[in-house]
């Protein structure tokens, strides 16, 4: 089942805080930090560029990986254009 781009970005969130909470490094935190600030407002048009983010704070802790929406959803939200 495909999540919606909201429920998705909402989960991302809660994975994003989880991430923080697990890892005491300062960087995972700030790049933790830059990510949450970024998806607040992030359109499907910008989703690309996030998961460019993601990619490279994967570098940090590959737990990133775990935010990222599998294929499917990123189709059917560009499909219909979800916001």
């Amino acid at each position: 089942m495909v999540r919606s781009f909201s429920a998705w970005k909402a989960q991302a969130v809660l994975r994003l805080l989880a991430i923080k909470a697990a890892h005491r490094e300062e960087k995972v935190g700030e790049v933790v930090d830059n990510l949450l600030a970024k998806i607040q407002y992030l359109r499907v048009r910008d989703l690309p560029s996030f998961l460019v983010l993601l990619h490279f704070a994967s570098t940090l802790t590959e737990e990133f990986l775990s935010v990222l929406p599998s294929e499917e959803e990123v189709e059917e939200w560009f499909r219909r254009g979800e916001e």
